[in-house]
């Protein structure tokens, strides 16, 4: 029986909440969502069950069913909340404080029957952890130990080791904008319901759309930064047009890819971007095709993926791929799997190609150089090339720009995953973070959405968890966003610091006078310099 559980299509999950860290942390961030948590647990239960990702590496899962559901909070504090859970067919396990700071037993408790249900009739592919706690770490490289999976929610900040333990880390921002609801209506300044768009602008849409496409070559798309400069080009586009009464680079994205059927925006929880349809109809919807890529643990198996992504690329495809562009978007596919220039000691991305199974697919050495399917695609008649050049990752940009900054800023990110942005980004997010607040108040999931717009707007490649890290950064510094009139960037960068401090003492990282003077560089160096919009 436990060889069938061990090979079967359903996921069967046991699920352990601690309730006290998860309602306290939300309720300091958005006293909405941990109500919403408190007391509904039925839609967030369904959201884990159907759709939280499942495609764990070496598993074949098609459906998950959570068999073990048991709730860890403190009666004398949240009893109140204790029958909804009970409502959704949880264990509730009662844990007063035992010591007169309010200690209680929850961590032991979950310990133990973690352990328990590692031994029990039932096989348990899958925990999932619903605490920030990073006192389970030993108990995560245990189940790793046992071979199950885990998977964990932390709201706020979570140490890179809790994270690195686990196989899954629920991002927070979808826990509280799908699994609870929490969705604030974009309230953009100036904006109005569009019914009818004017002749004039109908055709610049449709030319801006043309050109899109046209720029789109790149199979992983256009990110939403890269858009202003291209919108630019276009004469129409002036200082202070608010992007063509849209209001926002979004919406008025939206409005143009609805221009082509061949063109779709693609948004993410980090950030959005435009790609071809015909590219987003793998590399984004989830079927077997993007599946069949899975993190690699040898430079055989990234060949053998990098193999199956590009053969996937080439066959969606209408036209030869340039290598140039297929080149830059496999250093950024599987940049996180080891490949880099050196190309997995091919030293060439054309040497790499050759080493890779690629079936039927060619490589033309006609300018500018391509790959392509033979019995589908014609090429282009152009002369020969010489072998492409790779650009260089977005990161070495740091130590171009800042060579005396970059090496510090390299290993606190290493060390504690703080951003790796120049201080001129830091910068624009902080001053955005204050504008947004003085003119709206702070609620998390609205604010770090409205946050990446505007830097996106900028040129600046911000994603929301760079965000939603500084923003859980301020909060673990003391500093409570909305409760200063007004709020100012270099109040904010200042916490900043305070928190980069505390997180290399936590990462056992000690910062000498000179390296404290560094970060204060890089974090607050760059707030007074108003960029141009």
């Amino acid at each position: 029986m436990e060889t069938l559980a061990k090979g079967s299509a359903q996921l069967n999950t046991a699920l352990f909440i601690d309730f006290d860290n998860i309602y306290i942390n939300l309720a300091e961030q958005d006293k909405q969502a941990a109500d919403k948590f408190a007391t509904n647990p039925d839609r967030w239960l369904a959201w884990l069950e159907r759709q939280l990702p499942m495609n764990y590496r070496g598993g074949s899962f098609t459906n998950r069913r959570i068999l073990i559901r048991r709730c860890y909070l403190n009666p004398n504090s949240f009893s109140e909340y204790r029958p909804h859970f009970i409502r959704s067919a949880f264990e509730v396990i009662d844990c007063p404080p035992l010591t007169a700071r309010g200690k209680t037993s929850t961590d032991i408790h979950m310990v133990m029957d973690m352990l328990d249900a590692l031994g029990h009739d039932t096989y348990f592919h899958e925990f999932i952890i619903l605490s920030g706690d990073a006192d389970f770490t030993p108990v995560l490289l245990n189940l790793r130990k046992h071979a199950r999976y885990s998977a964990v929610l932390s709201v706020g900040y979570a140490s890179p080791a809790y994270r690195a333990s686990c196989d899954q880390l629920i991002k927070q921002s979808a826990f509280m904008e799908n699994a609870l609801g929490i969705n604030y209506e974009e309230e953009e300044e100036g904006v109005a319901d569009i019914k009818e768009i004017n002749k004039s602008t109908e055709k610049l849409l449709k030319r801006i759309a043309d050109r899109l496409f046209d720029a789109a070559s790149l199979p992983t798309g256009l990110p939403g930064n890269d858009l202003p400069e291209i919108y630019k080009e276009f004469p129409e586009f002036k200082q202070g047009n608010h992007w063509l009464g849209f209001y926002s680079l979004r919406r008025l994205t939206q409005e143009v890819v609805n221009r082509r059927q061949d063109l779709v925006m693609i948004e993410d929880e980090d950030s959005w971007r435009v790609t071809r349809k015909i590219f987003a109809n793998w590399l984004y919807s989830g079927d077997e095709k993007s599946k069949a890529v899975e993190t690699a643990t040898s430079p055989q198996d990234v060949r053998q993926d990098i193999a199956v992504w590009i053969k996937n690329l080439v066959e969606a495809s209408p036209s030869p791929i340039l290598l140039g562009t297929l080149a830059q978007s496999t250093i950024q596919k599987f940049s996180d799997q080891g490949l880099n220039s050196n190309w997995l000691g091919a030293e060439s991305f054309k040497g790499l190609l050759k080493q890779l199974d690629l079936g039927n697919l060619q490589i033309s050495s006609d300018a500018p150089g391509y790959l392509y399917d033979p019995a589908r695609h014609a090429l282009p008649a152009q002369g020969q090339v010489e072998e492409v050049a790779i650009e260089k990752p977005v990161e070495d940009l740091f130590a171009v720009q800042y060579p005396k900054l970059a090496p510090l800023a390299q290993k606190i990110h290493q060390l504690t995953d703080m951003p790796y942005l120049v201080p001129d980004y830091y910068a624009m997010m902080l001053r955005e973070i204050t504008r947004e607040v003085n003119e709206r108040g702070y609620r998390m999931t609205q604010t770090s959405r409205t946050v990446r717009d505007r830097c996106i707007e900028r040129g600046a490649p911000i994603a929301r968890s760079h965000v939603n890290f500084a923003l859980t950064g301020l909060y673990y510094a003391g500093y409570r966003l909305g409760s200063h009139k007004p709020e100012t960037a270099q109040k904010l960068g200042e916490a900043m610091v305070e928190n980069t401090f505390n997180l290399c003492r936590a990462a056992q990282f000690e910062l000498n006078e000179k390296d404290q003077e560094l970060v204060k560089e890089w974090l607050l160096s760059k707030i007074g310099e108003e960029q141009a919009e």
